[in-house]
Parts: C-alpha cells; structure tokens; sequence
C-alpha cells in the first residue's frame, strides 16, 4: 500500500478518534425526536439499540414500548411495557398504556379469583419505588443503630426510656421496609413470566409436537413459566390452565 492510499485512511482514523462517543441521553434524545416525527419503526429501533448498548432505565423500556405499539407490534408493546412496569409500578400512564395495549391483542383471559390481602400486599409494594426503598432501608437502620448507641450513652432514666421507645418503633419500621424490599427485588428479578410473541400459538398437553392440543394462545398474552423441557416450556395462564408450548414462542419479561 502506498503512502498516498495509507494517508487519508490515518485522516480517517484521527478523525472518528475525535468524535466524542454519543452519551446513552444523547441517543434517548434523538429516538425521542423519531418518534415525535412519526418515524416509529425507525424510533423502535433506535431505542432498541440503547437498550441493547446495554442502558436499562424505566423510561426507555416506556419509550419503546410505545414505538412499538405504534409499529403495530402489539405484542412487543406488552413486553416492554411489563419490563417497565416492574420498575416502576406506580406509574399511571404505563398502567394506562400497558391496559390499551392489552385490550387489543385476541385472547381475553379471566384471571382466577385471588384473596385480597394479595392485592393490598401489591399495593403496598408498588407504592415505593426500588431506590426509594433502599434509601428508607438504610436510613431506618442508621436510626436504630443511633437508638441503640443513646440508649447505652444515657445517664438517665428518662433518655434511656425515650431511646428504648424510638428504637422499638425505628426496628419495626425497618424491618417491615426491609420485607417490601425484599419482596420488590423479588419481582423485578423474576424470570418465570413471560409474553407470547409470536402471532398464533398451540398450546400442547405434553412437550411434544405430536402431542394433543390443549389450547391456542394468541400474541401478547402474558403467561407464567413453571417448567421447561428441551425446546418446550410449560406454562399457566390467568384462568389457571396449563399446557407446553415451543420455548420460542414466548420472551421471558
């Protein structure tokens, strides 16, 4: 190679040195402008890579939950807005979105009758958000560790009873926070739910192909694993039937 083809490609390589890489709210920005445009499958994509570069946030997964949906990809609407959900709970506007969403796909499932302590137990969960729970941990602990130590420090009866009584009350408090944290880390982790993503799907009473049917599933239902075999996954729906379907047909949320 000659020193005049060698030239323009070190211009070349000096030159995207110099670009300074693109910050993950920079791109949000300009998938944002996509959308906005009206250029939602090319927003769909354009979130899709920050998300795959490895950048995670509650409002992203948003963001393309909703190019997709307006993409016409129902059932990767329902995906993300699950994803984004589980971080944030408590957000109406997902809540709205992720029902609307729902209420187009075929299959209208009627989940089986719960108590409703289960129900106020969401509820509670999903009134704080991750980090702000972890905040509240951490500072319930350091109140009880500050209680613990006046109580040892204190001269008097008085100031011994009054770090007593606020260090039983900072405990309790801690400890029923700590709970719900635990509990709300244990939904986000989760990896036994799912959403049907392809457009039709058998499901079977057995993992195999030739197994008797037991019932269809259509895109966008969201379905819970409890089994897996091979290429097959057993799953339950809301109403509590069960069956096995090819593992591709689902995306874990």
């Amino acid at each position: 190679m000659t020193m005049r083809r060698i030239l323009p490609l070190l211009l070349i390589l000096v030159a995207a040195r110099e670009v300074p890489a693109q910050t993950p709210e920079q791109l949000l920005r300009q998938a944002n402008q996509l959308y906005q445009q009206g250029k939602f499958p090319e927003a769909r994509e354009a979130y899709g890579a920050i998300l795959s570069s490895g950048y995670e946030s509650p409002e992203l997964l948003y963001n393309l939950g909703n190019a997709c949906y307006k993409s016409g990809s129902v059932p990767a609407a329902i995906l993300n807005y699950e994803r984004a959900r589980r971080l944030l709970p408590g957000d109406e506007d997902l809540r709205h979105n992720l029902q609307i969403a729902s209420m187009v796909i075929t299959d209208r499932i009627e989940p089986t009758p719960r108590l409703f302590v289960w129900d106020y137990w969401d509820g509670i969960k999903n009134w704080f958000s991750l980090s702000g729970l972890t905040l509240m941990v951490y500072l319930l602990y350091a109140l009880v560790a500050v209680m613990a130590s006046a109580f040892f420090l204190a001269r008097t009866y008085a100031l011994r009873k009054i770090a007593i009584l606020a260090g039983s009350g900072s405990l309790v408090l801690f400890l029923f926070f700590l709970v719900v944290l635990i509990a709300r880390l244990g939904d986000v982790t989760r990896t036994d739910e799912a959403v049907v993503m392809s457009q039709i799907v058998t499901v079977k009473n057995s993992p195999d192909a030739k197994s008797s049917d037991a019932f269809v599933l259509h895109g966008g239902v969201k379905v819970q694993l409890i089994d897996r075999v091979g290429g097959w996954s057993k799953v339950r729906i809301a109403d509590g039937k069960v069956g096995w379907l090819e593992a591709t047909a689902v995306e874990v949320i």
